[in-house]
């Protein structure tokens, strides 16, 4: 098993699964998540997939950052002149070439140049083509899916730059459902330490593989008596704090 370098701690797995008891409670006392994707609007859920994308390659709050900047500049509203089109990838680069707006987790704010803008670009141009390109729209993909599982496949397929842990945080944002998990390495940490599981990130672009782990960690979210969706944010935060005091 590979050995994770913040396992001599002196914070027991009894007493971090107190913790993410404890922040189950207070994530559903927040109700998360309290969007409805019936009442988003295509513009609104192609910014979500945008954010998604921008944010699996960058800080969040950057990738948030972009996608305002994007909309900003009209390029994510289906319809719009800007929109799709020939030149739509060369307008994404010029727009993703300005500096954008990004506040940061303390709420400050500041003007950075975004990141990867060419992939972006790419990414983004590409998504837009395969979906809109098909006669497809992001709402109706969600709404002819049979399942939720089937939604995060389409997803994957139609989405440049989405695996199963991008397509599922997108669902989750977008209120769509709270039984698929989000596994991040903050997770994947909890699953070696408490079951001995060692799992190498890069293996989960694999839907087979995130489906099979999915269903572990199901079975452990189980155990805390929360939805998988509360069990794994609680799960995020709680092994972030632990990790970092486990280094002081």
């Amino acid at each position: 098993m590979r050995r994770i370098a913040w396992m001599d701690w002196d914070m027991s797995l009894q007493i971090i699964n107190k913790a993410i008891m404890a922040m189950c409670g207070e994530v559903e006392s927040q109700a998360y998540p309290s969007t409805d994707w019936r009442q988003l609007s295509e513009a609104q859920l192609l910014y979500e997939v945008v954010v998604c994308i921008a944010g699996s390659q960058m800080l969040f709050e950057m990738a948030v950052g972009i996608a305002d900047h994007l909309g900003q500049c009209g390029l994510l509203t289906p319809g719009e002149a800007a929109f799709g089109g020939s030149n739509y990838e060369n307008l994404l680069v010029q727009c993703l070439s300005r500096q954008i707006l990004m506040v940061t987790k303390d709420g400050a704010s500041c003007l950075v140049n975004p990141r990867f803008k060419n992939r972006l670009a790419y990414l983004t141009a590409s998504t837009v083509t395969k979906i809109y390109g098909e006669g497809l729209t992001i709402k109706k993909i969600l709404k002819i899916a049979k399942s939720a599982r089937d939604t995060r496949e389409i997803l994957v397929s139609k989405v440049c730059g989405f695996g199963p842990k991008q397509a599922s945080l997108f669902l989750r944002r977008i209120g769509y459902c709270s039984e698929l998990a989000v596994l991040d390495v903050h997770v994947l940490d909890y699953l070696e330490l408490a079951k001995g599981f060692s799992i190498k990130a890069s293996t989960l672009g694999r839907l087979s593989v995130y489906e099979r782990v999915e269903d572990e960690f199901r079975g452990i979210a189980t155990q805390f008596g929360h939805a998988i969706g509360c069990v794994d944010l609680a799960m995020w935060v709680t092994m972030r704090v632990a990790k970092q005091e486990a280094y002081i």
